[in-house]
């Protein structure tokens, strides 16, 4: 869609190709990089779409293969221009459509986090809004490496980040647990002298160095801020005595031991959703920040879900307009008491656990031991205690190179 909306803007022809040299004809505008398109047999001769741009290099073109080209069809908006050139309002209306794409497209109309498991979407927007980060904003405002390394700063969770700029979007992926940590924005080795510090308290459990000079060893107990790694080589004199520094972008595998707390309750009577059948649907436009919305009648439900659809619209696949549809569907249940068994709560909790623990792998953490006991009384069941895990919980700072870092 994006290409045809070019070429529309650009525009083309359709052009009939006369002679017996075809195969010679397409392989000089090969030569010359002259693109055509739904190429098609039309009886002893051949049909196709170029653009307007490059017909006007077919001259020498023709001549060498001895075609014959004829212009059958025009498309696109410089032929509608010139058709409609003595209608000025009709064409001013035009312009202007065409000014206000232009300041649609110089805004972030969308923004999307790929890659969070850790921390939910609306929590990154708030942060995002806190910084100055929002929808319709100018796309000249925003510093996709400053953005990123703030977010890597702000959410420990989060082992890289990379953001981006496509059309009126802005895309932030984001990936958690164990990686390399010369992954920058740009998914490059970063040269910048930057140092590495611990994102947690806890025990370095294992330390290897590939660049930098350490400033902890395994067994060392660390605190939040602690710089592991330090990207300052210190070069000495004939004295042994430090002259300068050499900096470096600090590279290393840190796995630091920290306890985890595990709380979870479970109660021996439940309720559970009994949905009716019934559904009621509502509708919403969200121009920018107004929104229009139809009348709803929810009074016959005593209780309801209430699920939203929303949807952007957008010209191509990453123009995306200040317009959105918005789509509620309620549906009306009744709840239904549930009493459970000792052995389906002790399902739910282990269920529970599992998929904690799972999480946790997910993240690159490894469970060195476990010390989780479940506790009975007459209304529910609770299962806690200590996790000693082992994690890359690092972070990474940048060096002020004006100043020593010893």
């Amino acid at each position: 869609m994006e290409r045809h909306f070019l070429d529309f803007i650009r525009g083309y022809v359709k052009i009939l190709i006369i002679g017996n040299n075809y195969d010679r004809f397409l392989n000089l505008c090969a030569f010359h990089e002259i693109s055509l398109w739904d190429l098609k047999p039309d009886g002893e001769s051949y049909e196709a779409y170029i653009l307007r741009k490059d017909f006007k290099k077919l001259k020498s073109i023709v001549k060498k293969s001895h075609a014959v080209v004829r212009i059958t069809e025009r498309h696109g908006l410089p032929f509608f221009i010139h058709k409609n050139r003595k209608r000025k309002v009709y064409l001013a209306g035009i312009a202007a459509a065409f000014v206000f794409m232009a300041w649609l497209s110089a805004h972030v109309w969308s923004i999307q986090i790929e890659g969070n498991l850790s921390q939910t979407d609306d929590v990154v927007f708030e942060y995002l809004g806190q910084s100055g980060i929002s929808h319709g904003m100018w796309k000249s405002k925003v510093d996709c490496k400053e953005l990123a390394a703030e977010l890597r700063n702000y959410f420990t969770e989060f082992a890289w980040v990379a953001a981006e700029l496509k059309g009126t979007r802005l895309v932030i992926h984001v990936k958690e647990g164990i990686m390399d940590v010369k992954e920058t924005e740009s998914g490059s080795v970063s040269d910048e002298p930057s140092s590495l510090a611990a994102s947690c308290s806890g025990v370095v459990d294992s330390i290897f160095v590939r660049k930098g000079t350490p400033m902890v060893k395994a067994g060392d107990q660390v605190e939040k801020g602690t710089i592991l790694v330090s990207g300052a080589l210190p070069i000495y004199n004939d004295e042994k005595e430090i002259a300068s520094y050499q900096y470096v972008s600090a590279d290393a595998d840190i796995v630091i031991k920290r306890e985890r707390k595990y709380q979870d309750v479970v109660s021996f009577i439940g309720s559970e959703k009994q949905y009716t059948g019934k559904e009621k649907i509502n509708w919403m436009v969200w121009l920018g920040e107004e929104a229009f919305a139809l009348p709803a009648n929810l009074d016959d439900f005593e209780k309801y879900d209430l699920l939203s659809e929303l949807t952007q619209l957008r010209l191509t696949e990453n123009f995306y307009l200040p317009v959105y549809i918005q789509k509620f569907t309620a549906k009306e249940y009744e709840d239904q008491e549930i009493l459970y068994t000792k052995e389906e709560v002790l399902q739910i909790l282990n269920t529970n656990y599992q998929d904690f623990i799972k999480n946790l792998k997910e993240k690159g953490v490894q469970i060195f031991e476990n010390d989780v006991k479940i506790e009975w009384n007459e209304k529910s069941a609770i299962a806690s205690g200590i996790l000693m895990t082992g994690e890359y919980a690092v972070n990474r700072i940048n060096i002020d190179t004006t100043k020593e870092e010893f």
